[in-house]
């Protein structure tokens, strides 16, 4: 009987410690709190295009440069949307790893099929289905770049920092 309340114990002590890594749970650390403060600053891009490469590579300088990208980029398989290259980003923002963004780089001389079905489907309602799941997207103005954005914090400041994110996306090289 001892050992069955002992391996209870353990059982719950795993889940507990397992938690810890959920994500964002309501709770800001002091370096979310200070990055909120990006928002807030001029609108102007301080880096500015014209220094950057029009490539997947750039569009992450111009955004880091801008302070509103932050971590390191993860890989992501693009050919499954038609794209070139893709990369994804988390970190936090007023939250604990509670920002998401994805960006994929298409070639624009050579969109196949699910490029273009990509492409038209976020055009036309700014969404796309990706094995059964709707997901939100965004396309910049020259149309070579798309953006999957998720924040699990619904807050003013999040919005607005999203907003700034979406904005300095859409006009990359427009």
């Amino acid at each position: 009987m001892k050992k069955i309340w002992i391996l209870a114990a353990a059982a719950v002590l795993l889940m507990s410690v397992t938690a810890c890594g959920a994500g964002d749970v309501g709770g800001s650390s002091s370096k979310a709190e200070d990055s909120s403060s990006a928002v807030s600053s001029s609108s102007a891009p301080t880096v500015s295009q014209s220094s950057v490469e029009d490539n997947l590579g750039g569009l992450q300088k111009y955004l880091a440069g801008n302070g509103v990208l932050s971590g390191d980029a993860t890989k992501m398989r693009a050919d499954v949307i038609g794209a070139k290259s893709g990369v994804r980003y988390q970190f936090s923002y007023n939250g604990k790893n509670n920002v998401t963004v994805e960006f994929y780089e298409y070639d624009l001389n050579s969109l196949n099929d699910a490029a273009q079905k990509v492409q038209s489907s976020v055009k036309a309602n700014g969404t796309f289905t990706l094995l059964d799941k709707t997901i939100s997207a965004s396309l910049s103005d020259s149309g070579k770049y798309l953006m999957i954005y998720k924040d699990t914090v619904d807050q003013e400041t999040n919005k607005a920092y999203a907003e700034k994110v979406a904005k300095l996306f859409q006009e990359f090289k427009s």
